[in-house]
């Protein structure tokens, strides 16, 4: 199975090549760190690759820095606008003023409150008038036709997703024996260019996506073989909400051999072991990943073929917010 099977949704192989050459100007490699704890429990080496600890919070960064780099300067000069529920926000705010380009966020008013703050901080306009991260996005698009700004999808074009990309060429030269990486899943951005990446360069490894129960538009349009509209729900995996469409679902099918769904308490339990074994702070949609390898150890799940590599997305949860899931899984933990 090769990447080519979808050309003008995933990005080429040079053109994450040609993504990383740029990146290596702007950001350090994230680590990946051996996780003792969840090597113990699953019976093979399970590595986390860190992107929690990238700059901006989330490896966002990687592909709005990439959209940016490529735009011709007078699409830089009329601005930029997207939408998200936190982190592509932040992503594309630090490009934006990195390149000095004029940039607009809309993001959902319930998304956390730190993420707001952060691309404010950056230099962007925050607009948080959007019921949900679905109307974030009609709401952006609406600001481009307007207003002639380059409008950078969340989660697609071949650009981002070649930025988004280099999460696995680094992954794989920092454990190149891996067999299995878990992905956490949203709209398909970092599945779509860690797919790309290990589909063209290491077929053998088995991607395993993870998302919420109440984030799960990818795991039932993939189940149905079609489109499935699920319903706007708070959830702690608020980085992975939203509906998917036809070329998501396509990277879904293309990129996935597996995908995982677990529930909030789960999400809450994963964040507070990360929090407890590995001094991690992580938020719901950075912490899937480990929620489904805690799930598959503690339950009894399909045994995982390793070595494992586990993407921890990103960091960005408001600390009260943080407070009240540790709090909260001890109590599960104790009770």
């Amino acid at each position: 199975m090769t990447a080519t099977l979808l050309p003008g949704i995933l990005p080429t192989r040079a053109s994450v090549a040609d993504a990383e050459a740029m990146l290596r100007d702007h950001l350090s490699p994230t680590p990946l760190r051996e996780s003792t704890a969840l090597s113990a429990l699953l019976g093979v080496p399970v590595w986390l690759k860190l992107e929690c600890e990238q700059v901006t919070g989330s490896f966002k960064v990687r592909g709005a820095l990439t959209v940016l780099s490529r735009l011709a300067p007078d699409a830089r000069a009329r601005g930029v606008v997207a939408s998200s529920a936190g982190n592509h926000g932040l992503g594309v705010a630090y490009a934006a003023r990195h390149f000095g380009a004029p940039a607009t966020l809309y993001v959902p008013r319930h998304a956390p409150q730190v993420k707001k703050d952060g691309i404010a901080a950056l230099g962007a306009h925050v607009d948080d008038s959007a019921d949900d991260y679905d109307h974030a996005m009609v709401l952006a698009k609406a600001h481009a036709e307007r207003t002639g700004t380059h409008f950078i999808n969340p989660c697609l074009g071949e650009d981002l997703l070649a930025g988004q990309g280099t999460v696995a060429t680094e992954a794989l030269r920092q454990c190149p024996d891996v067999r299995t990486m878990f992905v956490c899943v949203g709209g398909g951005g970092l599945l779509g260019g860690v797919g790309t990446v290990l589909r063209h360069d290491a077929p053998h490894v088995r991607i395993v996506g993870a998302q919420s129960v109440r984030t799960a538009a990818m795991a039932r349009s993939v189940a149905a073989g079609q489109v499935v509209p699920i319903a706007s729900e708070v959830t702690l995996a608020d980085g992975l909400a939203g509906q998917i469409d036809e070329a998501a679902l396509a990277i879904g099918q293309q990129c996935l051999d597996d995908i995982v769904t677990v529930s909030e308490e789960q999400i809450g339990d994963a964040i507070a072991w990360l929090h407890e074994h590995e001094a991690l702070r992580a938020e719901g949609a950075g912490a899937v990943s480990v929620a489904a390898l805690l799930a598959a150890a503690r339950d009894g799940g399909a045994p995982v073929d390793g070595p494992v590599v586990a993407i921890v997305s990103g960091r960005n949860i408001d600390p009260s917010r943080h407070v009240e899931v540790l709090e909260a899984s001890g109590r599960r933990r104790d009770g």
